[in-house]
């Protein structure tokens, strides 16, 4: 059972406000922030540790990217070192190639790390873009999906757990329709990756893009692509940067890429952000991610249950937990994100995030430290400013 008060004795960030603002940057937990420390502090007492002590620091590398990989039950030779999702889904659409007419599908709700390269896509190779609507009904869903599909889509690029309304798509059945259809499949994992137990192998996409940041808890900012092990030979490296060799002769001009997903690296990056994200990775486990989702998923239905007593509040992200997962959106009868957003802040020392002007709203996000009366109190903040609005017009 964790113990949230423990786990905010470690977060000396949380003495300053009520943060609702995970599913942007997280705090971070001083254990992880200390190695984080250590680690820049022996780049300063030490020197450049793979070039003082290459040997150390090496075998080091080696272990940090096993305990990443291990952590999502994947091998490090499908995982390539990226700055974040974007570059991750950037790499995947360099390496197929792209004729008009072909199709790729998106949800109606994607952000900019994959909708921006799809509408690119559209403009400079006369790519259609598909939208997925999106339902809080898992059988409506894949049925939607399935409709979505046609001879001509090439890729299925979806966010696990959408970035705006919340919701959680069944990424396992998607991924199982669209290989049966030899589609290739993407995920952004970046609002699920942390949350609960993942199984790149058992979910069945063939990329994936990871950040260290979100609900991994560990300091801006580190990624990771995954490529399943048989696609990797599929996925065309268009253009090979340095860390993407296996050996490159300077004198003869030969070279020869990885033959695993690190062919798709290309640096330089902090290795001591990535140390520190296996570090993070090791400090959830220790914690156990099924305790992390259960008391997560509680917390949530708490405010998702508050917010139904007010008329005056919409609630815009699925009830049921198994159709979303720490992200809670919704709008208020005359008051817009941005309003509701600073008031929040101004007066009760919240920080929540301000849903975009389309959405006009906030976006929630419960993290499993949270305190049940923090959930309490933001829902009485939200009465009493209701109230306000009322009184006032």
């Amino acid at each position: 059972m964790i113990d949230p008060q423990r786990v905010r004795a470690e977060i000396p960030a949380l003495e300053n406000y009520t943060w609702f603002q995970n599913g942007g940057v997280s705090v971070t937990p001083a254990p992880v922030a200390d190695e984080h420390a250590r680690l820049m502090r022996e780049l300063l007492t030490r020197g450049p540790m793979h070039i003082v002590f290459p040997d150390e620091e090496y075998a080091r590398r080696q272990r940090s990217m096993w305990r990443i990989a291990d952590f999502f039950d994947a091998d490090t030779d499908e995982l390539a070192l990226m700055r974040g999702v974007s570059e991750a889904f950037q790499t995947v659409l360099r390496g197929m190639t792209w004729e008009a007419g072909d199709e790729i599908v998106i949800s109606e709700e994607e952000e900019a790390a994959i909708l921006l390269p799809a509408l690119q896509l559209r403009d400079r190779h006369g790519v259609r873009v598909v939208k997925l609507p999106l339902t809080d009904d898992p059988e409506r869903q894949l049925a939607l999906f399935r409709e979505a599909l046609t001879e001509r889509t090439k890729l299925v690029a979806l966010s696990h757990v959408t970035t705006d309304r919340g919701f959680r798509l069944p990424v396992q059945a998607i991924c199982e329709i669209a290989r049966r259809q030899s589609i290739s499949t993407f995920l952004d994992l970046a609002h699920s990756a942390g949350l609960f137990p993942l199984s790149l192998s058992a979910l069945g996409c063939d990329y994936a893009g990871l950040l260290s940041y979100k609900w991994m808890y560990s300091p801006y900012a580190a990624g990771a692509l995954y490529v399943r092990r048989e696609r990797i030979a599929d996925l065309e490296l268009t253009y090979a940067g340095g860390r993407a060799e296996k050996f490159l002769d300077f004198a003869e001009d030969r070279y020869e890429l990885h033959d695993t997903a690190e062919r798709f690296q290309y640096g330089p990056w902090s290795w001591p952000l990535v140390h520190a994200w296996a570090f993070a990775s090791d400090y959830l486990s220790e914690l156990g991610l099924d305790e992390i989702w259960n008391r997560t998923s509680r917390l949530t239905a708490r405010l998702k249950e508050g917010l139904k007593q007010f008329p005056e509040i919409t609630l815009d992200t699925p009830l049921d937990s198994d159709c979303s997962a720490a992200l809670v959106a919704l709008s208020v009868d005359g008051w817009t994100g941005d309003e509701l957003s600073v008031a929040l802040r101004e007066r009760w020392k919240m920080i929540v995030k301000p849903q975009p002007a389309h959405q006009n709203g906030l976006r929630i996000s419960v993290t499993f430290f949270q305190l049940e009366e923090e959930i309490d109190n933001l829902l009485e903040a939200l009465r009493t400013l209701i109230d306000e609005r009322r009184k006032s017009t």
